[in-house]
């Protein structure tokens, strides 16, 4: 059964929105404007197509989907390998832009789309297709490339960076979240195997994943990082299921069960596995940031476009105040937001010595929590302006009202940066003034 309204006509994007175009913004140079028409040009002829068929998929109750669905994922991984669009580790002297530029405006366009000239029409865009090149094009083959020997690289990345295999990377747990310090999967030494036995959840690509970078707690008490064969997921003692998400309805979020799983000790990962999880934070907070930039100026584009077109209470939505200030304010934020964005991606392609750096870090993980949040407002407001049909599948599959929900919080990160402001607020205290003895004070 199709779960959409007839009655409800589809949201017309037909005007161009000069100040929501990446490819205008005067910060990105010719060559990074260059590559990203390329890449605009790719989803447009090579991408939509398949990008449709999953949106028409979501339309659809009583009829399993999850099959169909993992296919066309699969297709889409392969095809972006192809161009070097899923992993930029391996193709560095291909293009004229730094590789962390080049995954910045990858996931900035993947998420938002575009509006074409050429064609007159919106091009989709798809944060749970993002979600899947992330997770395997760089949260899986940037620690793999920095810790394996040559050997490994050749067994372990080159398939999925080259081949657009799919890779993913488990680490957050059911109780101890993204906290890696409170890690419990166990990965202890047999023979000549690693015992892998613990639970993964929020693991995105886990249940098609033919390759898994593994964290987990050693023998002596330190995190290792172990590279998991799924032998196509037919591997003894290792299960796989997908986490129903309220947003992300095309991602194959996973649950997974290592019950003793045997891996051979030569994948195991050279150094400690604190540090190779950390390697490729920097990038991977840069990458959400244009995740959340790009699903913010689709969010702004569907808003526009339906406040000029939605006529009530014989206005046009874009003359109310209500409206158009939050547009115009949020457009100003993600300018902005953007500029930093790429500046910071120049100045780590540049100096690749920034991705140990502990300020660097930190500004990526500002950008990060500021635009997720810019997003979650930002799908506020466009459900919001649509009203009721904001409630109908037909409008959230499309616009992927929700997808910004399931990032707004950053992996828990927002939780630590956010609390330590708070501390660092409730432990001022101001001088003590005449009242004092009057009001009973608080004390934090």
């Amino acid at each position: 059964m199709d779960t959409r309204i007839s009655e409800f006509s589809p949201i017309k994007i037909a005007r161009y929105v000069s100040e929501l175009d990446l490819l205008s913004n005067p910060v990105l140079n010719t060559q990074e404007k260059e590559f990203l028409a390329d890449l605009y040009d790719f989803m447009e002829k090579v991408l939509d197509p398949e990008l449709k068929k999953l949106e028409e998929l979501n339309y659809l109750e009583e009829e399993p989907i999850q099959v169909k669905k993992r296919a066309i994922v699969i297709d889409i991984m392969k095809k972006l390998a192809e161009k070097g669009y899923y992993s930029t580790i391996l193709n560095t002297d291909d293009y004229e832009v730094g590789r962390i530029t080049r995954n910045a405006l990858i996931a900035y366009a993947i998420c938002g789309g575009r509006w074409s000239e050429y064609s007159e029409r919106y091009i989709a865009g798809n944060y749970s297709i993002e979600m899947g090149r992330l997770a395997g094009g760089t949260l899986y083959c940037n620690p793999v490339n920095y810790a394996s020997d040559e050997a490994q690289k050749e067994q372990f990345l080159v398939p999925v960076a080259r081949d657009g295999q799919i890779g993913a990377s488990a680490m957050t747990e059911f109780n101890a979240g993204s906290d890696i310090f409170s890690m419990e999967l166990k990965l202890s030494e047999r023979g000549d195997d690693i015992i892998a036995k613990g639970k993964k959840l929020f693991i995105t690509n886990g249940m098609i994943a033919n390759y898994i970078i593994l964290y987990g707690r050693r023998d002596n008490g330190q995190l290792g990082a172990v590279i998991v064969d799924t032998e196509d997921q037919q591997l003894k003692n290792l299960r796989t299921t997908r986490v129903r998400t309220y947003g992300m309805t095309d991602a194959f979020v996973s649950r997974l069960i290592f019950d003793r799983v045997e891996i051979p000790k030569e994948n195991l990962l050279h150094g400690h596995g604190l540090d190779i999880a950390f390697h490729q934070l920097t990038e991977e907070r840069l990458v959400i940031s244009a995740e959340a930039l790009g699903d913010t100026m689709k969010k702004l584009l569907y808003s526009h476009a339906y406040a000029l077109q939605r006529r009530q209470f014989e206005r046009r939505l874009h003359q109310y105040q209500v409206i158009r200030f939050p547009i115009s304010k949020k457009i100003r934020e993600l300018n902005l937001m953007t500029t930093a964005l790429i500046q910071y991606a120049r100045e780590m392609d540049k100096h690749p010595e920034l991705a140990g750096s502990k300020l660097m870090a930190a500004n990526a993980m500002g950008l990060k929590i500021s635009a997720t949040e810019l997003g979650f407002e930002s799908s506020i407001h466009c459900f919001r302006t649509l009203g009721g049909r904001g409630f109908t599948t037909q409008y959230a599959n499309e616009i992927g009202l929700l997808d910004p929900y399931c990032m707004v919080h950053g992996g828990g990160s927002n939780y630590v940066l956010e609390d330590s402001e708070s501390r660092r607020f409730f432990k001022y205290k101001p001088p003590k003034s005449k009242y004092d003895d009057e009001v009973p004070r608080i004390h934090y």
